[in-house]
């Protein structure tokens, strides 16, 4: 009885998985994290209730948050063999309410430069979102475009930047007054958010005039 006779591709294939299987596996480089003094330029846990009242006494609330940290996995493939960074990308802070179904965001960024991987730099940015038209949601950005390590610098030169500030007759310190951009200028959206790295979000002045503060 002939012996089975072994093909010179089959043989070349199983070298192939073999030596795949042996120099390339998926390891963990490094995990690229927010410095803990970016995140202090957000005072919310996610666990307290935001009171807002509006120019008709009207009282806003916003409960239900959280807040975490999402990560991203970034690969480095060379020769078919692959490592990977987890980079923490987002630091997201979400408040929801019955008014409107709406909801407060903030979040900060986390930039990645592949090249350099331990070099990061975060930005700050706000978000005001309802679904009160049809399907749709309506979204207000308040973005900031600015690192959070300079984040007072560039609002000084922007103009953004206020020692203090009076909000229906109630003072406040140290207030950031950023823009609000919606792609659906004809909706209600926000105008002006004012926010402070101690309080967070003291007000908001939306599209209608009408102005939210928060309860003291």
């Amino acid at each position: 009885m002939e012996e089975p006779v072994i093909s010179p591709v089959y043989l070349f294939s199983v070298l192939i998985v073999f030596i795949l299987s042996s120099c390339c596996s998926t390891e963990l480089i490094d995990t690229i994290r927010f410095n803990q003094s970016d995140l202090l330029i957000n005072p919310y846990t996610g666990n307290e209730t935001l009171t807002f009242v509006d120019d008709s006494n009207n009282t806003i609330i916003y409960g239900n948050g959280n807040r975490e940290i999402k990560s991203r996995q970034i690969d480095e493939c060379k020769g078919g063999c692959c490592d990977y960074y987890m980079v923490e990308m987002f630091d997201n802070t979400y408040f929801e309410s019955e008014y409107k179904d709406s909801y407060l965001n903030v979040k900060i960024h986390n930039e990645f430069d592949l090249d350099k991987p331990s070099k990061t730099r975060a930005t700050l940015s706000f978000t005001w979102n309802y679904d009160g038209i049809g399907t749709n949601s309506t979204t207000t950005y308040f973005p900031t475009g600015y690192y959070v390590d300079t984040f007072k610098e560039e609002a000084i030169e922007e103009g953004l930047f206020q020692e203090s500030i009076i909000l229906r007759s109630t003072t406040f310190n140290d207030i950031y007054t950023l823009p609000g951009n919606c792609p659906q200028p004809d909706r209600l959206h926000g105008d002006t958010l004012y926010y402070s790295i101690e309080q967070g979000i003291v007000g908001i002045r939306f599209s209608d005039g009408n102005l939210w503060v928060v309860q003291q």
